[in-house]
């Protein structure tokens, strides 16, 4: 992932070139979500943020009376998961690509 996609995530806008470099390794170029119907289910592992470069992620958790809420609609240049990866806990919402 380039310095400038990583910088365009307020996380990571003050970043110098070097630990944007290294972030970008951390990142690698292999996309974790990749296609329309790939998702993530509330309480799986936090162990990766995600950046969008194309497509639309949403966001959406249960209600206790079992009925998806969708919480946000997310596009190219937003990003989502770190809420995960900073807490240690689960995911805290489902994900679904579209």
């Amino acid at each position: 992932m380039d310095a400038a996609t990583l910088r365009s995530v307020p996380l990571f806008a003050s970043l110098d070139s070097k630990a944007t470099a290294g972030i970008g390794r951390v990142f690698g170029t292999n996309p974790r979500l990749s296609k329309v119907g790939d998702h993530l289910s509330q309480g799986d592992p936090g162990d990766a943020m995600y950046l969008i470069d194309v497509g639309k992620v949403q966001i959406a958790i249960t209600d206790a009376d079992g009925a998806a809420v969708t919480l946000a609609e997310l596009g190219p240049g937003d990003f989502f998961g770190e809420m995960a990866m900073l807490d240690g806990q689960g995911r805290s919402a489902k994900c679904h690509c579209d």
